[in-house]
């Protein structure tokens, strides 16, 4: 319950929302709000609960721990690097190959970007 609490509250402060904000778009009195937010209840009825994270834009399931924050958007490519990219895509697999070779050694102080975790992760 710490957990929901915790989040609840991060949520609560990056709103910028005041409790006399919430509570006028909740319809909730800023009492119950308070201990909610505060964790100073642990029961919280659904409809409010649900209430609250949509006033504060939040996702409900998340805060609950059901499922992660939908990671930052990523940064757009530049033109230069699609048509880059682009090429790549054309190369047989020995081409690519050196194309990478050539691309590690270029930038060998950046190898963890060329780890297949890292891969995965981006």
């Amino acid at each position: 319950m710490k957990n929901i609490q915790t989040s609840l509250l991060s949520a609560f402060e990056s709103s910028g929302m005041t409790y006399d904000e919430l509570a006028k778009r909740t319809n909730l009195p800023k009492s119950a709000l308070h201990r909610y937010i505060n964790g100073d209840t642990e029961k919280i009825p659904i409809d409010r609960f649900q209430s609250i994270c949509d006033e504060l834009q939040v996702d409900a399931s998340e805060i609950l721990g059901w499922k992660s924050p939908a990671p930052p958007p990523e940064e757009p490519l530049r033109d230069d690097v699609r048509l880059l990219i682009r090429g790549l895509n054309k190369l047989s697999p020995d081409q690519l190959e050196q194309a990478t070779n050539v691309m590690r050694a270029m930038f060998a102080k950046y190898a963890d970007y060329f780890t297949k975790e890292h891969d995965d992760n981006d």
